[in-house]
């Protein structure tokens, strides 16, 4: 379901470019990316460094200035996300993050609405697994207007109960879409399959959860979740360290509340037994294929060897997954791999929809893949073009001061190194082979691949036993 809420959104430019280079401009220390050539000098990078400053509520507060565009972005972590919700009541993290936004005592939906877009605002208020995030992003000559909206929405919401029956309304409508989709079906059975003992298994409220989620429910865990509870919040843009306190204390020096305690969960350790999981899509055209095993969190050692090797393995076009399944095969539209690592989930799969009748060499393709990314070094250049692509696309990603801020606080949440990010460059790119191998077989499923299968059981059942042991879970989970 999707997790953050936008009112009204403004696209702004990431800042200028720079002029384009001469067409007979030697060549001499450049890389090639694919066709694209990247200057080495580029790829080495030193962020700014946040000023940090506490806040009277409790909010430790990162301040990113730069007054290269003139606009100002706000984000605030809250305590509040889908690992809070009691099982009888899943989904009131998403209920409470909705319906925060639509009505203070003096504002209703519409007003609320309205006035963003007077003010060519964005505001939104997300909830995840863990935690949630508050946003606001604004010109900086409308920040001040901005910021008083979200210290009404933030303090003083009213939940209306007709807006919590229509919210209800949608998304017991949106559950009987999503039971047709057969991506949502196969992450649901995923979550289950890795997580079977705790809350992780579950991945979307229910209908008999809904039923029983009461206005007051939605009250309680604003009041519970809704605090500083001293969690980061970072400032980025066109304002000085402090402007940013001085603003922020004007309208949030009243907000308090907590401390709430961190959710803490272990990463197990992947699952040993190789099995295969069925959901019958009767008459379907198509099978959903996902292969997926525990993995790594985002603290694990191995965390940017796994990306440099996913990236040779399937994230993006050049990738193995999509040029053997994809351009070669013509199995799919689209394949791809990816790690979930962060301190509550520790994933690695490969998705892709195939056809009915190529699902088992559709499958087996996959599963070689894994294993010659096991079993087989990197060649030299397939690597070095893996690193370049990673390493631009962080460079390039920073060209924004909310983007410098994002990288900032992700460093604080994690408690990652202070020089994390200016060495990140270095670090991607002395990822040998041997890692990369190394990696692959500690991570990417062989023998103890979990597989996941979404389609017609009565055309896909039989071959599936090649794979493994096959249970028929049902749609649902049944």
């Amino acid at each position: 379901m999707k997790r953050i809420l936008s009112v009204f959104l403004v696209v702004l430019p990431l800042g200028a470019q720079g002029p384009a280079a001469p067409a007979t401009q030697a060549l001499s220390g450049v890389v090639r990316l694919n066709k694209l050539p990247i200057s080495e000098e580029v790829l080495q990078v030193k962020l700014p460094r946040p000023v940090e400053r506490p806040l009277s509520n409790g909010l430790k507060l990162l301040v990113v200035e730069s007054h290269r565009v003139p606009n100002i972005t706000l984000q605030i972590r809250i305590p509040t996300g889908d690992l809070r919700n009691p099982p009888e009541l899943l989904g009131l993290s998403d209920a409470t993050a909705a319906l925060i936004r639509l009505g203070t005592k003096t504002m209703n939906a519409k007003a609320i609405a309205d006035r963003l877009a007077d003010l060519g605002a964005t505001l939104s208020i997300g909830s995840g697994q863990d935690s949630g995030t508050i946003f606001v992003s604004a010109m900086t000559e409308n920040f001040d207007g901005a910021l008083a909206l979200l210290t009404d929405v933030l303090l003083n919401p009213t939940f209306p109960e007709d807006e919590f029956v229509k919210w209800k309304t949608r998304t017991k409508a949106q559950l009987e879409q999503m039971q047709s989709q057969p991506g949502f079906l196969a992450n649901e059975e995923m979550l289950k399959v890795l997580y079977p003992d705790d809350s992780r298994r579950y991945a979307r409220p229910t209908v008999a959860s809904l039923d029983k989620m009461t206005r007051n429910d939605v009250v309680e865990h604003y009041r519970k979740f809704y605090v500083p509870s001293g969690q980061w919040a970072g400032i980025a843009g066109d304002i000085t360290p402090a402007e940013a306190v001085a603003k922020l204390e004007k309208a949030l020096g009243g907000w308090k509340g907590g401390p709430v305690a961190r959710v803490s969960m272990s990463l197990p350790e992947p699952i040993a037994e190789k099995k295969v999981f069925l959901i019958p899509r009767p008459n379907s055209v198509q099978t959903y294929l996902m292969v997926v095993n525990r993995a790594i969190g985002r603290l694990n050692p191995d965390y940017i060897q796994c990306q440099v090797m996913n990236r040779v393995l399937g994230a993006g076009p050049s990738s193995r997954l999509f040029r053997n399944i994809r351009e070669e095969k013509g199995y799919t539209y689209g394949i791809g791999s990816g790690f979930a690592s962060t301190r509550v989930m520790n994933y690695f799969n490969a998705s892709t929809s195939v056809r009915t009748e190529v699902t088992e060499p559709a499958l087996a393709e996959l599963l070689r893949e894994f294993r010659d990314i096991r079993d087989r070094a990197v060649p030299a250049a397939e690597l070095a073009d893996a690193r370049s692509a990673i390493v631009s696309g962080f460079v390039l990603g920073l060209e924004s001061s909310s983007a410098v801020l994002s990288r900032w606080m992700e460093q604080r949440e994690y408690g990652l190194p202070e020089d994390y990010w200016d060495t990140y460059s270095q670090k991607v790119s002395a990822v040998t082979a041997e890692d990369v191998q190394r990696v692959a077989k500690k991570y990417v499923p062989a023998e103890n691949a979990q597989i996941i299968a979404v389609g017609d059981a009565g055309k896909i059942a039989e071959l599936l036993k090649k794979f493994g042991p096959v249970e028929d879970v049902g749609a649902g989970g049944k």
